[in-house]
């Protein structure tokens, strides 16, 4: 067997390795200030320091909203190295993920598979959307695509070991885990039928013990860990977020701007998808259509499964968050699963079909397709997200040290400061600063005026005008007594314990 899958393998990952760096340098630049990432670095690795499971300072036991225990492995990498581990956790499934993938494709595919997989979908501009996660960053979330890939590799390998290590890991990514290995697997089992009886429609599946033994196992997961959550949520200190969205849901069928909207979300979310989506007409394309409409029916109806669950989580959202269209269904930690199962159930066709007879169609065919296909993401990407324009992150990114909108608050002395003493301060110390600062403290505990902190702080950093009556806080987020130190454009609350910190992030030659 000829090595052709090195080169693509050692260009995706030179790709990946520099989308690293990207998102390094844009975490520096404070782009990804929002809370959603702090929430899951503390949460990831709170319980080293002796706090309960899943607890962080912006909504409290983060274990009654959502089952994110995956959290729990990538903890001590965050424990030590921040939001860089964080990264480097997704970075290291993406090599992992694309390199196995990739060649797997080189044996099994042409080459010009690889390569235009590659391109289009494994790191196209909608992949470099979603994993850049404008203003957040990170969301363990985004770990279910290169999960899913190789979830689908296990199915390939028939390996039960493999299998179950990859179903764990989605199920304890998050709640709807069990909801998109479910698809994935019935949607690969679906396939697989079409495979053998080339003859027969999908329904002829209904009648295989297996399918519904399938379906019946990932439903029952789900359901448990849904009760789970709910189990957590009530026992204390209730948040109804289910109860919540179903009942803006019910009288939101009743307001044309709850429709519109949504309808205008679903174009979103299909453009989005048209690249996953025109791949797969195309393999289907060089099969000769081969049963077309059993395959779109498993993919519609999959689709369908998830698309409902990511509409149930953002419609708490319609009516209280002003940002409600970028946070609901096109939102990255929820596209991440349709799009998942969109370029899952695209290979899992091409792999077991096949992609016909290379002497019977042009060479320059699939290169055409794929670079019409990247084009066109481009485009699709800044109209169906407000919130990405890459030309423009490129060049804020070349010709400025912070997000531009930013700098006005971030004067280069100040910054010198808060930068030295962000660095010698004790490990995990709890501090309570201004939103644009918050990247800066990654490796230790943040506190938000939600006033859900374990600890108080230690350490205040307001802005001298206090736009935000931040200060009206202190007397409920940060230890007593404490003296306030103003700098030209904030004002540093610091304790007797930590004041030398603050003398020597001041005077640094001294």
């Amino acid at each position: 067997m000829t090595k052709k899958w090195i080169i693509p393998v050692a260009v995706s990952s030179l790709a990946l390795l520099l989308f690293f760096w990207f998102k390094i340098t844009r975490f520096q630049a404070l782009y990804y200030t929002y809370n959603d990432m702090y929430i899951f670095l503390q949460s990831s690795c709170s319980w080293l320091d002796g706090r309960p499971v899943l607890y962080e300072n912006v909504w409290g036991y983060d274990d009654r909203i959502h089952n994110n225990y995956a959290m729990l492995l990538w903890g001590p990498l965050i424990y030590v190295f921040g939001a860089y581990g964080a990264f480097a956790v997704q970075t290291a499934l993406s090599l992992l993920s694309y390199g196995l993938l990739l060649y797997q494709i080189g044996r099994r595919l042409p080459v010009w598979a690889m390569w235009l997989v590659m391109g289009v979908l494994l790191l196209g501009p909608v992949w470099f959307w979603f994993n850049d996660h404008p203003g957040i960053g990170w969301h363990p979330e985004l770990t279910y695509f290169p999960l899913s890939i190789l979830f689908l590799l296990a199915l390939l390998s028939s390996r039960t070991s493999w299998f179950l290590v990859t179903a764990v890991l989605l199920l304890l990514v998050k709640e709807d885990g069990a909801l998109l290995a479910g698809a994935l697997h019935l949607g690969f089992i679906s396939v697989q039928y079409l495979t053998a009886n080339p003859k027969l429609s999908i329904f002829g599946i209904l009648t295989r013990s297996r399918f519904w033994v399938v379906l019946g196992g990932w439903a029952t997961l789900f359901v448990v860990g849904m009760l789970f959550l709910s189990y957590k949520n009530h026992s204390t200190e209730p948040e109804p977020r289910l109860q919540q969205a179903l009942a803006v849901m019910t009288s939101g069928l009743h307001d044309a701007d709850f429709i519109n909207r949504h309808l205008t979300l679903l174009l979103h979310t299909f453009l989005l998808l048209l690249p996953s989506i025109c791949l797969l007409f195309y393999g289907l394309y060089r099969t000769g259509w081969r049963q077309v409409g059993s395959v779109l029916l498993v993919y519609t109806l999959a689709q369908v499964a998830l698309l409902f669950s990511n509409w149930v989580q953002g419609a708490t959202y319609y009516g209280t968050n002003p940002l409600f269209d970028l946070v609901s269904l096109t939102w990255p930690p929820r596209f991440v699963l349709v799009y998942a199962f969109s370029v899952v159930y695209v290979l899992t066709i091409w792999f077991l079909f096949g992609l016909g007879e290379e002497r019977s169609r042009p060479r320059w065919q699939p290169m055409v397709l794929g670079t019409l296909l990247v084009v066109i993401q481009f485009a699709i990407v800044p109209y169906a997200r407000a919130d990405f324009r890459l030309l423009t992150i490129l060049r804020d990114m070349a010709t400025h040290r912070f997000d531009p909108r930013k700098e006005p608050f971030l004067p280069a002395s100040d910054m010198a400061v808060i930068n030295r003493l962000a660095s010698i301060i004790p490990a995990r110390s709890s501090v309570f600063v201004f939103d644009y600062l918050i990247p800066v403290f990654h490796k230790h505990y943040n506190i938000w005026p939600t006033e859900k902190q374990w600890e108080d702080a230690d350490i205040a950093i307001i802005p001298n005008d206090d736009f935000q009556q931040l200060s009206e806080r202190l007397p409920r987020v940060m230890k007593y007594p404490n003296r306030a130190v103003r700098l030209d454009t904030y004002t540093i609350y610091i304790t007797p314990a930590y004041e030398p910190y603050l003398r020597a992030a001041q005077n640094p030659g001294r």
